[in-house]
């Protein structure tokens, strides 16, 4: 028997450790889709020609969501940490960008194969074994992760670096964060315990009616000497921080606001825009080709149910 490409053998790890089924993403199943805008900063323009930072504002099409790929998972569950925060710029005329983000700096393995061996070890019940000849995967699992007051009170990082490239040709490295304007906020035990099982997504509304989530989009910029091309290597907390712009979320979307099904949304980490170029981390790849063969797969579930 042929072996799998690396891409789908990790689909279906995931899948292995959370549900199968075609329709549902193989994580990060559980979200939420809001819409917004986003203004640029003058500084964003001298770092990258990319549309989104050279127009006066871009509509966007944001998803928060929970990890794993548990369709049905409470907002409330220790396996919903880290969550996530997709956000995909509509350029205009079918162009399209997008930045793909998670409530923490950290990732267990830097390699697509890493990964894929961290989640058949989940899968098998031996994360333990794995860990103690992998020691470089251990923060990810250990980290005190607090449940947040509201998706607009966390912080979110990009994993992997990218090469912003401006119209005089100079190119930096980055690393994206979006930080909320509403500063940092967790909940307690106790508040937790009071909330019910899906309030993430039963407040939301509420949480618009108060007025927009906003975010603020940060770039670091990496010095010489920086390693670019390995995600668990972190850049040190004195890089020079550049605001890229203002992400303005205003209200969950309804189905008018999205694409029809056959058409719906495959965020990819890859920019897909001039300006904007993939570093020379090799897990990009690997993520670029699970984003759209899970999103391929889920469009034809869709269309399959419509029939």
């Amino acid at each position: 028997m042929a072996e799998k490409p690396l891409h789908i053998d990790l689909i279906d790890t995931l899948k292995d450790v959370s549900v199968r089924v075609d329709h549902v993403r193989p994580s990060h199943a559980r979200g939420v889709f809001v819409i917004g805008s986003f203004t640029p900063t003058k500084e964003a323009k001298q770092l990258s020609k990319a549309p989104h930072f050279n127009s006066p504002s871009t509509p966007v099409v944001a998803r928060f969501s929970l990890f794993t790929g548990i369709p049905d998972l409470p907002s409330n569950d220790p396996q919903a940490n880290p969550h996530g925060l997709a956000v995909r710029f509509l350029i205009g005329d079918g162009v399209k960008s997008d930045i793909i983000c998670q409530s923490t700096p950290l990732f267990p393995a830097n390699t697509g194969e890493g990964v894929l061996a961290i989640f058949k070890a989940l899968r098998d019940d031996r994360i333990e074994e794995y860990l103690s000849t992998h020691p470089e995967g251990i923060p990810f699992f250990t980290e005190d992760r607090k449940t947040l007051k509201h998706w607009g009170t966390q912080s979110f990082y990009s994993i992997n670096a990218f090469k912003f490239i401006n119209d005089e040709g100079k190119s930096v490295l980055i690393r994206y964060r979006w930080i909320p304007m509403a500063g940092r906020h967790f909940l307690t035990d106790k508040e937790l315990e009071a909330k019910g099982p899906n309030f993430l997504f039963d407040d939301l509304p509420g949480v618009f009616a108060q007025g927009p989530i906003i975010f603020k989009l940060v770039a670091q910029v990496a010095e010489e000497g920086d390693i670019t091309g390995d995600c668990l290597q972190r850049w040190p907390e004195n890089r020079k921080l550049v605001e890229l712009g203002e992400l303005k979320l205003t209200k969950v979307a309804e189905k008018a606001d999205l694409p029809p099904q056959k058409e719906t949304i495959m965020y990819n980490v890859i920019p897909g825009v001039q300006g904007i170029e993939p570093s020379d981390d090799p897990i990009i790849a690997t993520r670029g080709k699970v984003y759209a063969t899970s999103g391929q797969t889920r469009r034809g579930a869709e269309i399959e149910a419509e029939a």
